[in-house]
């Protein structure tokens, strides 16, 4: 219905955010980019293809990875003979010449053991926002520097507190079979959003975000309360990062306290209104991104001196709260405001 089926992939982190304001929550979601030995192995059309079953009946689930090859017009396996027959043996006294090999397709390389097999697809590798329109979403890659590495965590927040919401993408992966160069080309990154649902790279000399390791959970929150959103990464085998926000214009911050089986307003949507506009919706989330929760605390960057602000409460209850010139850290409860300062 919505269209999303249209995009299988090899997806490892997603996230929502309303990064064109229109009050819908849009999709972000994070794959292996467009800079790993697939590229060019796979169309909308020829998807990239992982057959999984035992094999080799030792009571162990087997993967193979194939692609269709234009050349030969057969879906042909990724991986070397040598490495195929370390893990099948069967398939040496199939295959008994490498040039045999490669002019094979799976079918008959595996041969009728391929029957017994069940199949995912992948059409797309890309890192991907999906703008909600409604009554389905509109795919849009995220700009070619996101591209150069896999990318795991997403996080959205407005970095530089110009009222527009951004991402940061924790990158890399290291651990591939031996005869495959690791996905390092990844910093992390930040990607300014423009409110229209369009974001630009920003580089870690800008930034200041510069992680080489191998980049997995990152979270989000104002540590330190100046209403700034900071950023902590974590890695793989390596140290944590924690990288303190000095430059934004500090935004307003916003804690709702919810009812008892929900203190933190998990669901809850927070929206900032103008005189004559309004903000970027953003929900409140007990996880997101790769194997991370962010701060229920909410920093909501502004383009101009907000009027109200609203939140709409799980279960559809609406509450407004007008905003006075001084007040910065607010706390909202269902009925109202609780207290600000």
């Amino acid at each position: 219905k919505y269209g999303l089926d249209q995009w299988p992939g090899w997806w490892n982190g997603v996230t929502t955010g309303d990064f064109d304001e229109d009050g819908r929550l849009d999709i972000v979601a994070t794959n292996w980019g467009l800079n790993t030995k697939y590229h060019g192995r796979f169309s909308r059309e020829h998807p990239l293809r992982l057959y999984y079953a035992d094999f080799d009946l030792n009571g162990t689930m087997d993967l193979i990875e194939a692609y269709f090859d234009p050349n030969l017009q057969k879906i042909v396996p990724e991986r070397r003979l040598m490495d195929m027959a370390r893990a099948l043996p069967f398939i040496r006294m199939r295959m008994p010449t490498h040039k045999q090999y490669a002019l094979s397709s799976i079918q008959e390389i595996i041969g009728p053991r391929l029957k017994s097999a069940h199949q995912l697809q992948a059409n797309t590798l890309a890192h991907m926002v999906f703008l909600n329109r409604g009554d389905s979403f509109e795919a849009h890659p995220l700009p070619a520097e996101a591209q150069w590495a896999p990318a795991f965590y997403v996080g959205v927040a407005d970095f530089d507190g110009d009222g527009h919401e951004d991402l940061f993408l924790s990158q890399n992966f290291f651990a591939y079979q031996v005869e495959t160069s690791r996905s390092d080309a990844g910093r992390g990154l930040w990607l300014k959003g423009d409110g229209q649902g369009n974001f630009q790279a920003v580089s870690g000399q800008v930034s200041g975000v510069k992680v080489y390791g191998e980049q997995r959970g990152a979270a989000l929150a104002d540590f330190d309360r100046d209403g700034r959103i900071d950023l902590v990464v974590t890695q793989n085998g390596n140290q944590t990062r924690l990288f303190h926000n000095v430059k934004a214009r500090p935004g307003l911050s916003i804690q709702l306290q919810g009812p008892p089986d929900n203190p933190k307003g998990v669901g809850a949507k927070i929206r900032l209104i103008y005189a004559g506009s309004q903000g970027p919706v953003r929900e409140i989330h007990a996880g997101a991104g790769y194997l991370s929760q962010d701060s229920p605390v909410q920093i909501l960057g502004y383009r101009e001196k907000p009027v109200k602000v609203q939140v709409q409460w799980p279960g559809s209850k609406t509450t407004e709260v007008n905003l006075t010139k001084t007040a910065n850290y607010l706390i909202i409860g269902m009925n109202g405001l609780i207290s600000s300062n």
